[in-house]
């Protein structure tokens, strides 16, 4: 059986069978499988390069912790203290706590903490080592074979390539030779021709004869030229059904050949690329069960006691803080008792108590939500997939942290309570204690205990809700118990102590009166600011300033104070006049009442009667009409009209913004320009007013304009 049987009947997938003349197609897959062994070269190179990289990085990482360890380990051992006493093989256990040691004094490696981070450390650095011979060894074991494959397999497919050409080119030659004897039988063809036709047009037999002559040799030319361009196609024919049946189903198979081989060189080369990387992963593994083992020794007890043993040191409880009189009063640590002293402490008692009673109630309850928490914790432990354990013992620990900070808060309520109640008894001043709320006073109103104003939005007072009591923030504890639970008693009350004689039979009265209780100098006297606005309604003349006069010392010193509030109402004195109150509306309102008053936004309104009860609400006047209208929802536009200077408006702009942290203080925004009110609050605060709320505010969050 001849070579073109045998490729004939060349098995399915082999390229001499299957891939008829395509030997540029077939090179150009061996061009492409070589350069891919040149491309996985080339990306040993550069994982040999990061692993390199990597294994600089962590080695000079961990001689960097190593390092701090050793330093810290020095220190201890030859920091100017005793080496320590500890032992290597310290059990806690035994331990019987008779050991005092004042210097902080350990052996960092008797700590099992510590152990496991020398652990940590040593064996990164083995890992380290690893990964640094692993990158040896692709460079040694697979970049370096894989040059010599690729080079090897693309020399061999050159070769080929160089058959392939010269296959065609004996083939080409064939062709041509057939072309020239085709071209010379085509020639001869003509010449016979011509030949023929000169003969028949001679006309002399001499001529004739030797055209003759001509023709038969140029039929036997013609006859040699067909017989050699019959032969050259033969040839050709016959060389091309070789070279198509024969030669390039072998050169393809050769080929194919070449190829195969790259892919079992490149076989080899990828399964000793896998096996550096499983053996650098096993010897990885060896060194993380190391340090599993050192870590799983890790005992917190054990550590614990060696801390505790290596830094107990003898410790007194702090003694109690004495007394430290003035050094300008010499006194002592007793409570005073006079009769201010006595209302002082009754209502600072009573205030206790309620505060005592709201914290038991918030301990109560924090308490129930640990025990929540506590259960919650313990189903999460149960059964993971419902939550993570940890986020709910943050939340008991919020919880137990506030909890001492309300225990905290307790016990130091108790200590004032315990301390007033050993000086003044139980119960106090046995007597109906006010019932005060933190109140506002847009306008103008006088004090029922000092009987000076009161002004301003941001709570600058109470006002009882039995009684109607007006007074300061700082006169609430100074306050008697005295509460007739009517409304408008105090106001009758208070009358009846500015006209002179006793309160009227109507009212009630108490145990302990305003007025005697204090001492002459402190006595609270002065005019209601109803009849301040009507003395003032009237021009002012000598009898008036007389009758201001008659009024008492006090009248006339709460007159002429200054202004408590900056840029708010002037005093009023013998050179001012209390003008007609106005103010804006700043929100829609429509009466739902007959006695209300319906306005709008940007409506001015005559104030004909203020909110001396704290309700809330003013009695206005516009356009002819007048009725109730709620205080919240106009703001002030003028109070009095003097001749004497009135302070200019003062303005701030906001720097940083802040949120309220109660109803107390105001909510402000960068950028925000806020109408100053005051700068007598407390420490660090101002007052201002912002879309028609006034509240306090921190007096670093703003910058004066």
């Amino acid at each position: 059986m001849d070579n073109a049987s045998l490729y004939s009947q060349a098995q399915p997938g082999a390229f001499g069978a299957e891939l008829k003349d395509q030997i540029p197609t077939i090179n150009q897959h061996l061009v492409n499988g070589i350069s891919f062994l040149n491309e996985f070269r080339d990306f040993c190179k550069e994982r040999a390069n990061i692993e390199r990289d990597y294994a600089h990085r962590i080695e000079a990482l961990v001689r960097k912790y190593q390092h701090k360890k050793e330093k810290k380990t020095a220190q201890t051992q030859n920091g100017g203290v005793p080496a320590s006493p500890l032992e290597p093989d310290f059990d806690p256990a035994l331990y019987d706590g008779t050991y005092v040691q004042t210097a902080h004094e350990y052996d960092a490696y008797t700590m099992t903490t510590s152990r496991a981070w020398t652990s940590i450390l040593n064996d990164t650095e083995a890992l380290s080592r690893d990964r640094h011979q692993f990158s040896e060894n692709l460079i040694s074991k697979v970049y370096d074979p894989l040059k010599v494959l690729a080079t090897k397999k693309d020399e061999a497919r050159k070769k080929h390539v160089l058959f392939a050409q010269k296959l065609l080119a004996e083939r080409e030659k064939s062709a041509q030779e057939r072309d020239k004897a085709k071209a010379k039988y085509d020639a001869s063809c003509e010449e016979v021709e011509n030949s023929k036709q000169k003969q028949e047009r001679a006309y002399d037999e001499k001529n004739q004869e030797k055209l003759k002559r001509s023709y038969y040799q140029d039929i036997l030319d013609m006859n040699n030229n067909k017989n050699s361009y019959v032969l050259t196609l033969q040839v050709l024919n016959t060389h091309r059904k070789k070279y198509y049946d024969q030669d390039l189903p072998e050169l393809s198979n050769n080929m194919q050949a070449l190829d195969e081989s790259r892919i079992e060189g490149l076989k080899e080369v990828w399964e000793g690329y896998i096996r550096l990387e499983a053996k650098l992963n096993t010897d990885a593994q060896t060194h993380l069960d190391s340090m599993i083992q050192a870590v799983q020794a890790v005992d917190a007890s054990v550590d614990s006691a060696i801390f505790v043993r290596t830094h107990r040191t003898p410790w007194s409880a702090p003694l109690d803080l004495p007394f430290e009189s003035s050094t300008t009063f010499n006194d002592t640590e007793e409570l005073v008792l006079d009769d201010n002293a006595r209302v002082f402490l009754s209502n600072k008692l009573m205030k206790l108590r309620r505060k005592h009673a709201q914290t038991t109630v918030d301990i109560n309850s924090r308490l129930k939500d640990m025990e929540g928490l506590s259960n919650l914790k313990n189903a999460y432990i149960e059964n993971n997939s419902l939550g993570d354990p940890e986020e709910v013992q943050e939340s008991i620990l919020e919880a137990s942290r506030a909890i001492t900070v309300l225990q905290t808060m307790s016990a130091l309520y108790d200590a004032e309570i315990n301390t007033i109640v050993q000086t003044i008894g139980d119960t106090g001043v046995q007597n109906q204690p006010h019932d005060f709320k933190a109140a506002s006073f847009t306008i103008p109103t006088s004090c029922d205990y000092c009987q000076s104003t009161i002004w301003g939005i941001a709570k600058q007072g109470f006002t009882c809700r039995d009684c109607g009591f007006n007074c300061h923030s700082k006169c609430e504890m100074k306050v008697p118990p005295n509460c007739s639970n009517v409304k408008g008693g105090a106001k009758a009350q208070r009358n009846s102590f500015l006209g002179g004689g006793p309160p009227s039979a109507s009212s009630p009265t108490s145990t302990f009166n305003t007025m005697s209780s204090l001492p002459p100098e402190l006595a609270p006297t002065g005019t209601p600011i109803s009849e301040l606005k009507h003395r003032a309604s009237v021009r002012e003349s000598p009898s008036s300033s007389s009758a201001l006069a008659g009024a008492g010392a006090g009248a006339t010193d709460a007159a002429r104070s200054p202004q408590a509030i900056k840029g708010g109402a002037p005093q009023v004195g013998s050179h001012g006049s209390l003008n007609q109150l106005q103010a804006h509306v700043i929100y829609d309102y429509d009466a739902s009442s007959p006695g209300e008053l319906t306005v709008r936004v940007g409506d001015v309104i005559t104030i004909l009667e203020g909110d001396d009860d704290g309700s809330g609400w003013v009695t206005g006047q516009l356009n002819g009409s007048s009725g109730l209208i709620p205080l919240s929802y106009i703001e002030m536009e003028q109070f009095y009209e003097a001749p004497s200077e009135v302070a200019p408006i003062q303005k701030v702009r906001v720097l940083y913004d802040y949120d309220a942290q109660s109803n107390l203080e105001l909510t402000i925004r960068e950028g925000d320009i806020v109408v100053l009110t005051s700068t007598d609050c407390s420490e660090g605060w101002w007052e201002g007013t912002l879309r028609g709320m006034t509240a306090q505010f921190p007096a670093n969050y703003v910058e004066l304009i």
